[in-house]
């Protein structure tokens, strides 16, 4: 691996059956991916007593398991302002959890540091940090939206989830 390149991996449980959270996810990633434009996402930086935000270009395309599993996307962004903030690459997944109830949101990928071995140097002492709970925000973003989906399925067939 570059030395230079940083990894990035999150996870997160969601409280929405996998074979229902992976389709909530198809379906508001799809026309994003099919219209093949770019979209902006925000990107939230959670602080002790608020947030940085920052407006991101977001491509997303359907992304390959070999092992037709699972149905990752593929996902880049690039920081409208450039600057202290990297690009990304990378893939979010639906993930089987261990329990029928839940399932696990994953985002895997990596991002080069800004500013060379000064950034590099950065992210070895906070940037990796600030980009986990980046990553970790956006996560929580999306699994709100798949939970609040399937509880008003839910409520439509008159069962309580």
């Amino acid at each position: 691996m570059n030395a230079n390149i940083s990894r990035l991996e999150e996870r997160l449980v969601v409280r929405c059956p996998y074979h229902l959270a992976q389709g909530y996810l198809d379906a508001s990633l799809r026309d994003r991916a099919n219209s093949r434009k770019t979209d902006t996402i925000t990107l939230r930086v959670p602080l002790g007593v608020g947030e940085l935000t920052e407006n991101a270009i977001v491509t997303v395309a359907t992304g390959n398991d070999p092992m037709h599993f699972d149905r990752p996307w593929r996902l880049h962004w690039t920081p409208e302002s450039k600057g202290l903030y990297p690009d990304f690459d990378g893939e979010l997944t639906v993930r089987a959890d261990e329990d029928y109830t839940t399932s696990i949101l994953e985002l895997r990928g990596e991002y080069r540091p800004p500013a060379g071995i000064v950034g590099a140097a950065f992210d070895r002492a906070v940037g990796s940090r600030i980009a986990s709970s980046t990553a970790r925000a956006l996560l929580e973003e999306v699994a709100a939206g798949m939970v609040d989906r399937y509880r008003r399925d839910e409520a439509a067939k008159g069962q309580r989830p």
